[in-house]
This record gives structure tokens, sequence and C-alpha cells, in this order.
């Protein structure tokens, strides 16, 4: 199981905020870290996240992500703007696509995408409602 912590300013020594994650992904998996500049896109253009090809918006955020080698998207980050999100598998009964959206793809597309946390969810759940979440999340 995954487990993401927080701890807010008003509750830190020095005023910061705290954020951690670890991570149940398979052994021997590569994780990078990397940092992936603010862009400006011509419209009509198109992004390729891991399993499926969706439109790109016209503008994204800085963000540093840390995420699995092989996947376009990401476990956790952060953008340029302060908003941080962790990846956790929610196990449901409820129907989702073979092929869709991965949650991790949802995370990175947030960020890039969210200037707030509000933004950010408003981000995966109109993503969601338009492509739908699956495909398989490990090799």
């Amino acid at each position: 199981m995954c487990d993401t912590f927080v701890t807010l300013s008003d509750a830190t020594l020095k005023g910061n905020v705290i954020f951690g994650k670890n991570s149940d992904r398979p052994h021997g998996e590569i994780q990078d870290v990397v940092a992936i500049p603010a862009q400006t896109y011509n419209p009509n253009e198109q992004v390729k996240c891991t399993f499926i090809t969706i439109e790109q918006v016209e503008k994204t955020f800085a963000v540093i992500l840390s995420k699995p080698r092989w996947m376009w998207g990401a476990e956790m980050g952060a953008n340029e703007c302060g908003v941080v999100i962790g990846n956790e598998a929610v196990w449901t009964i409820e129907p989702y696509k073979r092929i869709g959206l991965l949650g991790m793809d949802l995370l990175r597309l947030a960020l890039e995408r969210g200037e707030t946390a509000l933004s950010a969810l408003k981000v995966i759940t109109s993503l969601l409602e338009q492509y739908g979440q699956g495909g398989n999340c490990a090799l």
C-alpha cells in the first residue's frame, strides 16, 4: 500500500509544508525524478499520455515529478504554483476502461494544468468524465 502525508505550515517549526510519500511499485522498477519546464503549445496540439493521446492545453506549469521510467504519468510531484499531489491506489468495484488515463497520468496532467488545488481537482474530474480511467499501471 502507498502512504502519503502532509504537514501544513502552521504545524512546522519554520512554517514550511512537508510532503512525503512511499510507493508499492514493482520490485526493481526505476523511478526517475524529473523537472519539466513550463511550456506553451500551439492550438490543436496533442499530448501522448501512457496509453492514450488527448488534447493539449495552451500553457502548462513547470513541474517536478517522481515517476516510473516507462510511464508518462507520475507517482507524486509538485508544480511551480505550490500544488502537490501524491498518487494512491483505490480499490473499487466501479467499472473502468481497459485503456484510458492512468491515475498517474491524471496526477501529472493536474499538476501541469492546475494553478490551485481546486483547479487541479477540476482538471482530474473533467478528464475522467471525458476520457475515463483505465490501463495497467505496472509492467
